[in-house]
């Protein structure tokens, strides 16, 4: 068969992120078919690659066998090795990916017993920015990827990604500036950038401001400049430099301003509609995005959930399917990018529940309402902090309402209750809401941003449980087509309260992966001061004054 008749028989696709963020990803006909994120099923956060359990349920998810898999993505594999995950869990944790082998030429994989045509190491950033562009709504545009890796850009038309030579790597430093400044404070650049982000406006000083940014190029400079009149923030038993996470947040924000000035001259140039995709860890930063954006020429602005590695395995499948194969693009709801494959239908979750429950014998009672939404969101409107759990785990690093914990954004207490009672994490860090889409413009000028990518600032008093420090908030925007049970808990909460939005954080505590199946959310509840874990069609407490020491 020749390669053209090999191509347009191609249906399966796997892709694997052998990195750190480990997911596996199987399109199906150009559709997601199966997605998984390893450290959700292992606990390890940030867990490299893919084990073989992972793989089976990835088959399974797709319902479909490694004999009708045509072809195999192999991304980031032993040339992305981060010091990060030997640092968290004592090794690299490469021993526990399912077994594979490569012929010398790198375009076989057999993988139990079946070999079959692969592709190895596609480019890093072009595989982050094809994840953000193939899944957005435009048909042409910029996909821009920055990581602590490098800075790069890409054109997009149609079907294709083209590599903007722009030099950004030549002058952008933040990135790695970024990185540095998280293991300066907290130890850890993959975990602790998200700190640095929380941190940061609590560092703010005229120095920083009226500085000369062009005179910082080092990071001995910027240190230098971060000392001056430093603000310090106590955590734990140290005091933390709130100035240099300020400072680098600020550099962050002006170097991504000039790359985006810069693209918008590459679109107007080369007759390019001003949409811009953005990809890559450094677009978790959701302050930066939406500063940098609204001060851009981009009209329109596309991230996908996963902007971290796990998204590469999308990114990988998505790339080889339209730009290789020259597949036609096809569009994706909301849901498609930002839930997995398989939830727990109610009976599956009710059975699992049971046995969880039946786990912690004399801790927990559990009740059945007739209706579990409006349930939750009255205790959430009588001060109780609720655990959601409902259908499929989200993709990407951010709670989306169906593994989140809730709590009403008015009260001025529940911030400092959900750091040091339940998320046992610092101080120091902001919450965020779930705000009805079609409320949001009023309350944050801000509409349709679902995957809570894009920060805004807080329009209306009387929320300060999700007003951070700047006045600012992370939002999640829901409608109804979204997640039709979570928009009924917020028009329920809108109804007895007047606020369209309810604080939304991941249900999970420090240190550890959101969960992921119902016995994963129990213990949560179980050693955690929790007050409520609602399932669909379940609502578990916990006896409080059983809670063991």
């Amino acid at each position: 068969m020749s390669t053209a008749e090999d191509n347009a028989a191609t249906r399966v696709v796997l892709a694997v992120n052998f990195n750190h963020d480990g997911a596996g990803v199987l399109l199906v006909d150009g559709r997601i078919g199966g997605f998984v994120c390893t450290e959700r099923r292992s606990r390890l956060k940030k867990h490299p690659g893919l084990r073989a359990e992972d793989l089976d349920e990835l088959l399974d998810q797709a319902s479909v066998s490694l004999a009708d898999v045509d072809h195999v993505l192999l991304c980031n594999l032993h040339n992305m090795d981060s010091p990060d995950v030997p640092h968290l869990h004592g090794s690299d944790l490469k021993d526990t990916w399912f077994e594979f082998w490569l012929n010398q030429h790198n375009d076989r994989v057999r993988i139990r017993d079946r070999t079959i045509p692969c592709t190895v190491n596609p480019d890093h950033h072009l595989i982050h920015a094809a994840a953000a562009y193939y899944t957005s709504p435009f048909d042409a545009g910029v996909s821009l990827a920055i990581d602590p890796l490098g800075c790069r850009a890409f054109a997009g038309r149609g079907n294709r990604l083209y590599p903007l030579r722009r030099g950004y790597d030549e002058w952008f430093t933040a990135n790695i500036g970024y990185t540095s400044v998280a293991e300066l404070l907290f130890g850890t650049g993959i975990v602790g950038a998200g700190k640095v982000m929380g941190l940061a406006p609590y560092g703010r000083t005229s120095a920083i401001d009226d500085a000369d940014w062009k005179a910082v190029s080092t990071f001995a400079e910027l240190l230098a400049l971060a000392s001056t009149d430093a603000v310090t923030v106590r955590v734990a038993e140290r005091e933390v430099n709130a100035s240099l996470a300020y400072a680098i947040q600020l550099g962050l924000e002006r170097q991504l301003s000039l790359v985006l000035d810069d693209l918008g001259d590459v679109c107007r140039r080369n007759n390019l509609p001003a949409h811009l995709c953005l990809s890559g860890g450094t677009a978790l930063n959701a302050i930066a995005n939406q500063t940098c954006f609204t001060a851009s020429t981009f009209d329109r602005l596309h991230l996908h959930p996963a902007c971290g590695d796990d998204g590469t395995a999308l990114g990988a499948a998505l790339w080889y399917w339209h730009h290789v194969l020259g597949r036609p693009r096809q569009p994706f709801d909301n849901a498609e990018l930002m839930y997995g494959r398989r939830g727990y239908p109610p009976a599956r979750t009710a059975a699992a529940v049971d046995a969880a429950v039946a786990a912690h014998p004399g801790l927990l009672t559990v009740d059945r309402p007739a209706d579990h939404v409006h349930a939750a969101a009255d205790l959430i409107s009588a001060g109780a902090v609720v655990g959601w759990y409902d259908g499929a785990s989200e993709v990407g690093p951010r709670a989306l309402g169906h593994r989140s914990m809730l709590a009403d954004p008015r009260s001025p207490t529940v911030r400092d209750r959900l750091n040091s009672e339940v998320k046992y994490r610092e101080s120091f860090r902001p919450f965020a809401p779930s705000v009805l889409n079609e409320h949001a413009g009023a309350w944050f000028g801000l509409t349709d941003s679902p995957f809570m990518l894009r920060a805004c600032p807080v329009l209306r008093d009387g929320v300060p449980a999700i007003t951070h420090v700047d006045g600012t908030s992370r939002i999640q925007t829901v409608t109804r087509r979204d997640n039709p049970p979570y928009h009924a808990l917020l028009r329920r909460f809108h109804e007895l309260t007047g606020v369209p939005m309810v604080l939304n954080t991941s249900l999970n505590t420090r240190g550890r992966p959101i969960d992921e199946t119902p016995e994963d959310a129990l213990d949560t509840l179980v050693n955690t001061n929790l007050d409520y874990l609602v399932f669909p069609g379940v609502v578990v407490e916990h006896r409080r004054c059983e809670r063991p020491e």
